[in-house]
């Protein structure tokens, strides 16, 4: 049962869709306004009428609109990404995460999903504006509890407050520079990750990687592409969200 302040989705199609909170508002868009009050103890699935006689759906919002739908300062880790870093790592409910260099706070999203309400984000940014601006994304995706944001930049003379956590995601332009710091923080046998633009930062990051002592170092590229289904002319659309970065992942083992 929908309850004010609960997190929705009206959705018309794919250019018009929005997440928004129940208020007792109305809620004005391109098609009409949408009167939201008689919303308020009704089922998601139900279609609502704008005064100008457009359909309009309440959905429960997908973790990959929360994650899309964050006010962007930053470029921001795909949902695409993200599914495979956390299906390659050691999140679990309850998990204790290091994220550095959150950005936009999508992938923040996505790992505060993961972890539950009992889990929790050690969350460090060197930018206050950044940092303000994921703050204010978890707090509309209802998941900023899960969350310590910490202004900070590390370096490796300035490290990580926590020990023995249960991954590490480190999303900064030279992740080599971190890697004794994400060591010394990550629990043994736990896996850390992090994400490089071009072929020469997973080099630079992979050869350090194994020399600090990281094993199962894997480095990935994900793909996807959507499919147009259509009576007699079923085929792959012509533009997919292809490259946006290669992610290394990394498991921790007790130095020899």
């Amino acid at each position: 049962m929908l309850k004010e302040g609960d997190l929705i989705l009206l959705y018309k199609d794919d250019r018009r869709n929005f997440l928004t909170h129940l208020t007792r508002e109305r809620f004005h868009t391109d098609k009409g306004f949408i009167e939201m009050e008689p919303l308020i103890g009704k089922e998601y699935g139900l279609t609502v009428t704008t005064n100008l006689g457009h359909d309009f759906y309440v959905l429960k919002p997908t973790l990959y609109q929360l994650m899309m739908k964050v006010k962007r300062l930053t470029q921001i880790v795909y949902p695409k990404d993200a599914a495979l870093i956390i299906n390659k790592s050691t999140i679990s409910p309850g998990s204790r995460i290091i994220e550095s260099g959150i950005g936009s706070g999508a992938l923040t999203t996505a790992f505060a999903h993961a972890i539950g309400p009992q889990g929790k984000i050690y969350a460090y940014e060197r930018n206050e504006m950044f940092l303000q601006n994921a703050k204010k994304n978890l707090e509309k995706n209802g998941m900023a509890d899960r969350v310590e944001f910490k202004l900070r930049e590390i370096t490796p003379d300035n490290r990580f407050d926590e020990r023995d956590v249960d991954f590490i995601m480190i999303d900064v332009g030279s992740p080599w520079e971190l890697l004794d710091a994400a060591y010394e923080a990550l629990k043994p046998g736990c896996r850390m990750a992090t994400i490089c633009p071009n072929f020469e930062q997973v080099t630079e990051t992979v050869f350090t990687m194994e020399d600090k002592g990281f094993i199962d170092i894997e480095t990935f590229e994900v793909l996807t592409r959507r499919i147009l289904v259509r009576r007699g002319k079923t085929r792959p659309e012509q533009r997919i969200p292809s490259h946006t970065g290669f992610l290394i992942l990394g498991t921790k083992i007790t130095k020899p």
